[in-house]
């Protein structure tokens, strides 16, 4: 009998051992909350409408000078060459209309224009493309919006890979309005 009640007790307390190691529960990962408001898709598409407004009067250089960079935890305008890129780019893809597409916001740092631009009014029967797409990723730093360029090579010489979003984006909140 004794060895029974031994042989129990023991088979418990390894139950309770086991038991609570499986119940344990890795850390989660803290998920930060994004939230937008209508005042937040109002603020950008203020700035994406100014940047348009000084693109069609042919002050291209206001446009770029409404550019910034995104350098680890700050914002920072264009640097030089960065303004000199931009200016060319924006030369090269002048246009008669310029459409937003859709904005995307995912977190305060990782959010998305996409403004369509027309290049030339064809013919119906002309096969030539006349449209081209230019992205923004604006960025809300301590409560303000600002216009960065969404730039694979800016961003990566500047350490922004936006990678600690992969989780949140199952979260995406876009503004269809």
């Amino acid at each position: 009998m004794k060895k029974t009640s031994l042989f129990l007790v023991i088979l418990m307390m390894l139950m309770t051992v086991f038991t609570g190691c499986s119940d344990k529960k890795a850390p989660k990962h803290h998920k930060k909350e994004y939230t937008f408001s209508k005042q937040d898709s109002a603020d950008v598409m203020n700035l994406v409408n100014q940047f348009v407004n000084r693109l069609d009067s042919n002050d291209i250089r206001g446009a770029v000078e409404m550019l910034n960079i995104l350098k680890g935890d700050s914002i920072i305008p264009l640097e030089p060459i960065q303004q000199r890129r931009q200016a060319m780019a924006l030369n090269m893809v002048k246009g008669v209309k310029y459409e937003v597409q859709y904005l995307t916001f995912r977190t305060d740092k990782d959010n998305e224009v996409k403004m369509e631009i027309t290049l030339f009014d064809k013919e119906v029967d002309d096969p030539r493309p006349n449209k081209t797409a230019f992205y923004f990723r604006p960025v809300r730093f301590e409560g303000q919006w600002f216009l960065t360029t969404k730039d694979n090579i800016t961003d990566r010489t500047n350490g922004n890979t936006f990678d600690d979003d992969e989780e949140e984006e199952e979260d995406d909140k876009t503004d269809e309005e």
